[in-house]
């Protein structure tokens, strides 16, 4: 199982340095790569100064195929201590099928109420370490990536 699962993480890295590449283009900005230590993937410089933190995911379906889209929560826990620590804002971008969308992670975003559920990626759970607590973030809370 562990195989497949270092199979996966080549292929998402792959996709994740053309999802990479279309954001510093788009938002003229450079994406430093961080350590694991941070658990987050990437600081947003502009102007060689650092303005956000962001993680960036490959979805392979439409934004209209579901209503939210989620984040585990040590993810969301992180980006909670960067934010607050740092001052700067935390973002997550995802690429899907039909566009590229991204959200600030916001602590208004659990106002929702049912945002933290139990269960994350279960259509293709590749071990027991697949099925966590997440937070579903509606997709009304994100903007197309422009």
């Amino acid at each position: 199982m562990r195989t497949k699962i270092q199979n996966d993480i080549k292929v998402c890295e792959l996709k994740e340095k053309e999802f990479k590449e279309s954001i510093e283009k788009k938002w003229n900005v450079q994406l430093n790569k961080l350590a694991l230590d941070y658990r987050f993937d990437y600081i947003v410089i502009k102007n060689y100064k650092p303005i956000a933190f962001l993680e960036i995911k490959k979805r392979n379906f439409k934004t209209t195929d579901f209503n939210d889209s989620m984040i585990n929560l040590n993810k969301w826990m992180k980006a909670k201590e960067l934010r607050e620590s740092t001052g700067l804002p935390t973002l997550l971008a995802c690429r899907y099928i039909d566009k590229d969308i991204y959200c600030k992670l916001e602590m208004k975003i659990l106002d929702e109420g049912y945002c933290v559920r139990f269960g994350a990626r279960t259509k293709n759970t590749r071990d027991w370490q697949d099925v966590q607590p997440a937070i579903h973030i509606p997709i009304k809370h994100f903007k197309e990536l422009k």
